[in-house]
């Protein structure tokens, strides 16, 4: 899943023709099939309307419907592990909030395994089992997310999380 749905998708080829693609190297022949794949993936991401949907052009869709149609197309082949580059680096919070929901439903609904690449590590927190740090390249410490987020034990990650702004404690009297 690439991390942004505004460039990966051809803005001169429809949503349908796009999803297509997708579906026919998975290996479902005939127009009729693959039309009908393309439907099942659009509703298995919550898509209204999938086949009207199928007819439109990226210009005509919002961010977060565009993200959902590439979640969709990476459905396509029923893979076992999905890669997600920055998912919703590009999509406004609570379109990021409704993403994240998703994807938490369809890794649990279809026992898939993904691997979330993201520079934001609230995201990170939130979706993850496990979690590897990178530094140029090189994984520096490796474990499950709540021990490298409560326990870091490399100084890279360390400093990773001692970066995260800290918002000061509010007191609102009524």
């Amino acid at each position: 899943i690439p991390q942004d749905p505004m460039t990966a998708l051809s803005p001169v080829h429809t949503i349908g023709n796009q999803l297509k693609e997708a579906v026919r190297h998975s290996g479902v022949t005939g127009k009729s099939k693959q039309t009908a794949r393309c439907i099942e993936l659009l509703e298995q991401v919550r898509i209204p309307d999938p086949k009207i949907q199928l007819g439109k052009y990226p210009h005509q869709m919002s961010g977060g419907m565009l993200q959902r149609v590439l979640i969709a197309s990476a459905l396509a082949s029923s893979p076992e592990l999905i890669v997600a580059d920055e998912p919703v680096s590009s999509l406004d919070v609570s379109i990021q909030s409704q993403i994240l929901k998703l994807i938490a439903e369809l890794r649990a609904r279809l026992g898939l395994s993904m691997i979330f690449i993201s520079h934001d590590l609230g995201v990170v927190r939130h979706v993850s089992d496990r979690v590897a740090v990178m530094k140029d390249g090189v994984i520096v410490e490796i474990g499950e997310a709540a021990d490298v987020f409560d326990r870091p034990q490399h100084a890279y990650t360390r400093a990773l999380l001692a970066s995260i702004p800290k918002l000061p404690a509010v007191h609102v009297t009524f």
